[in-house]
């Protein structure tokens, strides 16, 4: 899909266009299908959502914000990966309260832990929540660090992935990736010490 295409859709949905809108929705299904499809591929998750749940999940979480003004490609899917962001929170809010130590964690989740040299590796909601809420607190210190974080581990796609995405080299994927990585242990030092 070209993104200038994309870009002008998001523009004249944002104006109240709704065939725009329509249309920016067809344009991107697949794409944000494919990515709840890697957010929730871990096992404890499989049971409880399926793709096209969460995708219009994230559909109802982004036509309800009351400034819809997505100014390209990039800044579309970053709403995206926040509202995906924010479900899957909730969702482990409510298995947490249901299912105090049960495993919730998906790989992509369980990958950040295992990334950060966490031993024992996040498996509980509230282990997956304050993980989330470190990413949510990275935005703050560099909003395309935690953009890149989000992509990486809530969706779980790779760097070569996140790269081509977001139309950055690579490189500067995985540059940002040690750097998020890196605030949010430092910042889990300092909460626990």
């Amino acid at each position: 899909m070209h993104s200038l295409v994309l870009t002008e859709l998001l523009r004249r949905a944002t104006e109240g266009d709704a065939a725009a809108a329509n249309e920016v929705w067809s344009l991107v299904y697949r794409d944000i299908r494919a990515m709840a499809a890697s957010a929730i591929a871990g096992e404890a998750r499989r049971d409880e959502f399926e793709p096209t749940m969460v995708v219009h999940e994230v559909y109802l979480r982004l036509v309800a914000q009351p400034e819809k003004k997505w100014n390209s490609r990039r800044h579309f899917f970053g709403a995206v990966a926040r509202a995906m962001e924010h479900f899957l929170i909730d969702a482990a809010r409510t298995f947490s309260r249901k299912k105090r130590k049960a495993i919730f964690v998906d790989q992509s989740i369980a990958e950040l832990s295992a990334a950060l040299g966490d031993t024992q590796t996040a498996r509980t909601g509230e282990e997956a929540i304050r993980l989330l809420e470190q990413v949510a607190m990275l935005e703050n210190e560099s909003p395309e660090a935690a953009e890149i974080i989000r992509f990486r581990y809530v969706f779980g796609l790779t760097n070569q992935q996140v790269a081509s995405a977001l139309a950055i080299p690579e490189a500067d994927v995985a540059g940002m990736v040690r750097f998020g990585r890196a605030f949010i242990a430092s910042a889990l030092e300092r909460q626990d010490g």
